[in-house]
């Protein structure tokens, strides 16, 4: 592997860029991106080799990673069909039943193997990117035929190589999962702050809020465009996980409504102990990303 196009120079395609330049300096990097503004700073700034707005650009890539959001995604598997038809073609969508059918459609199972970097912030574009994004971070495989093609070796090396532990997964089973720890997180986010921005009380609210509002509240700021697509394309998982939230919301209300002090401490308790047990086994595993 000695050419990698990147197409998509937001946060997550950037950063990988800066971390494969940091990692693997003998790697041609070829960006592409809708905004050519875009990709002069990624050229100015040293981020890629060759950058610009046009498909033809990713003829000259051994390998090309799609970063964009998941909803423009068919058109870049069209594009490797089309405009790079030696080279392996991978994504790092935060859905990929949807994504990793399309692509094996396209470009056949030997070819194109879904992927998604468990690794991210509330900020988007360019200039949030961060070399260190991925260190420590999980990295989801889902091949359409259960196992790694051998022709992305080369990669799964390069993902190791910019510190992600690699776990292979099916698609469906990847996407039940992060509709619980990953989708459902950015919808709770928003629809905390949607709610308390509404209340009478918030313009004293917000001035008294700290730490904790700010905490539970920084996924609201992510990128709503991107957020609408991932759910779009995993509705599912997403509504089974709501169905689980409501659940749990309706037993506190049910706690508060009955004023029993104890059975309260005993619900707050369960899920302390649950949160524990989940940092224990990343720790053992290799902990979490920052």
């Amino acid at each position: 592997m000695r050419s990698v196009a990147v197409v998509g120079l937001g946060l997550i395609g950037a950063s990988l860029c800066r971390a494969l330049r940091a990692r693997r300096p003998e790697l041609r990097l070829v960006g592409v991106t809708r905004r050519t503004e875009t990709a002069e700073r990624a050229l100015a700034d040293g981020v890629c080799d060759a950058a610009g707005t046009g498909a033809g650009l990713l003829a000259e890539a051994d390998l090309v990673v799609i970063c964009t959001p998941v909803d423009a995604m068919e058109a870049w598997l069209v594009a490797c069909r089309d405009h790079a038809a030696n080279a392996q073609v991978t994504d790092c969508g935060s859905t990929k039943a949807w994504v990793t059918g399309r692509g094996t459609a396209l470009l056949g199972e030997q070819r194109f193997l879904g992927g998604h970097p468990m690794a991210g912030r509330e900020l988007s574009g360019y200039a949030a990117a961060d070399a260190g994004l991925f260190a420590g971070a999980v990295w989801v495989f889902t091949p359409a035929s259960g196992a790694v093609p051998d022709g992305f070796i080369p990669w799964q090396r390069a993902v190791e190589n910019i510190g992600c532990r690699i776990e292979v997964m099916d698609a469906t089973a990847h996407d039940d999962a992060v509709g619980w720890i990953s989708h459902l997180p950015f919808g709770l986010s928003s629809a905390m702050v949607r709610a308390a921005a509404a209340a009478p009380s918030w313009p004293a609210a917000q001035r008294l809020a700290a730490s904790g509002f700010r905490d539970v509240a920084r996924l609201a700021g992510g990128d709503p465009a991107m957020y609408s697509a991932i759910i779009g394309s995993n509705a599912g998982p997403m509504l089974a996980a709501l169905d689980g939230l409501e659940r749990q919301l309706g037993e506190l209300r049910r706690l508060l409504e009955s004023g029993d002090g104890t059975a309260a401490e005993d619900w707050f308790a369960s899920a302390r102990a649950a949160r524990q047990r989940w940092l224990d086994e990343r720790a053992a595993a290799g902990g979490l990303p920052p």
